[in-house]
């Protein structure tokens, strides 16, 4: 099987066709750590790192099995630290840490016995040799990234299994196959994407273009946007219903897709799943949300 590739923002038609591939190595990473035996054990302390980072630059963070949360920074550092936890294995031998600086900010990653950490986001891991290794190994280890961002910089993350969660002031993508996703930031866009899970996403301002997008299989989708905003919406469900609190889209009950140009149209908002709702509503100045 191919290696599964996690790349930067510039890099996006090669990171849809990896997020395929996550899929299929999910279900194979997935079956080794059924049936743990034993009392659970923690680090808490497993791995820290800070250095400075100042905006524009992006905080790369890349994990395989386990949580990410990003939370504001009170200063201008980056501020990383990992718990992992497990019930069987040896977690200094089956998990390592990696960070790279590159040109735009560094990447932070957690390897399962192998792999690379590249700068821009860049992260590889065979998928069958993921789940083989685990196996030999006898791990059932995860690993929780906190990372605190300063003002203005960027958040790219991603986890195959585990929830998201993003609190930030500048652009957002998030990615887990696994688990569901939640940002709340106050310059947007962001780009969100799971397969198992609800995806939650909040802008009370859009700075640089780029799109929006809140996207499930099998979960419901929301995103809160601007009261007043530019951009072409879709919004699409298979078994799920749709919902939309802005004038100009109004939907009707059977609809399972629609698109609408509001304001000047534009940036480009995608709202989809297959099985769940969902949704597109306002989002007042203040993180409130506003009234239908």
């Amino acid at each position: 099987m191919p290696a599964v590739t996690t790349a930067s923002h510039t890099q996006r038609a090669a990171r849809v066709t990896a997020f395929g591939l996550l899929a299929v190595g999910a279900l194979s990473a997935g079956a080794c750590i059924i049936g743990s035996s034993g009392p659970e054990q923690v680090d808490p302390a497993a791995f820290a790192w800070n250095a400075p980072v100042s905006a524009p630059a992006t905080v790369y963070v890349r994990n395989m099995n386990g949580s990410v949360e990003v939370k504001p920074s009170t200063d201008g550092n980056v501020r990383v630290s990992a718990e992992v936890r497990w019930k069987r294995g040896d977690p200094k031998r089956d998990v390592k840490f990696e960070t790279v600086n590159g040109a735009n900010g560094p990447t932070i990653c957690a390897l399962w016995q192998g792999g690379t950490c590249g700068a821009a986001g860049d992260y590889h891991s065979a998928n069958s040799g993921l789940a083989s290794k685990l196996r030999g190994h006898n791990t059932d280890a995860s690993v929780a990234f906190t990372v605190y961002v300063p003002t203005g910089v960027k958040v790219d993350a991603f986890t195959m299994n585990g929830s998201v969660g993003v609190a930030a002031t500048a652009p957002v993508m998030a990615r887990t196959v696994n688990g569901t996703i939640k940002v709340a930031t106050s310059v947007g866009p962001v780009d969100a994407e799971t397969m198992n899970g609800d995806v939650d996403v909040r802008m009370t301002t859009l700075g640089a273009d780029g799109p929006v997008r809140a996207k499930s299989v099998n979960g419901s989708v929301s995103a809160y946007l601007p009261e007043k905003f530019d951009g072409m919406v879709e919004l699409s469900t298979v078994l799920g219903s749709l919902t939309s609190d802005f004038a100009g889209a109004a939907l009707k009950g059977e609809d399972k897709k629609f698109s609408a140009a509001l304001g000047t149209g534009g940036r480009k908002v995608e709202i989809g799943t297959v099985t769940g709702s969902a949704a597109l509503h306002k989002l007042n100045a203040n993180g409130t949300v506003s009234a239908p």
